[in-house]
């Protein structure tokens, strides 16, 4: 299940390789990753589409555009790493549940 590009060559043994994490934390970031993939197929159509469809490509200004949303959720995927990892680490008599960052319905946090 290891990637090359996520291995860790500087892992050690005494690494932790599990904890408990908020799950609204594991559903944001499979939606981010999916709006990653979404902008990473619009800009590779684009690139392609002139062949295959005969369409213009995207605007030099729309992919960076583009480019910067995946620059941004990126940065998202970062905090939420790292907000997923503090509250893994934390001693078991320290921990408490998570507070929500918004006033959304609990169903869609």
């Amino acid at each position: 299940m290891l990637h090359p590009l996520t291995q860790n060559p500087w892992l050690i043994d005494t690494d932790r390789e599990s904890g408990p994490v908020s799950l609204s934390h594991l559903h944001q970031l499979d939606r981010t990753r999916y709006a990653i993939q979404t902008i990473a197929r619009m800009v590779g159509n684009s690139a392609s589409e002139p062949d295959a469809t005969g369409s213009p490509p995207l605007d030099p200004w729309a992919i960076t555009a583009l480019m910067g949303g995946v620059e941004s959720l990126c940065e998202h995927l970062g905090t939420l790493t790292e907000a997923m990892l503090d509250q893994a680490l934390q001693p078991d008599d320290e921990r408490e549940a998570p507070n929500p960052t918004h006033n959304a319905p609990p169903a869609i946090q």
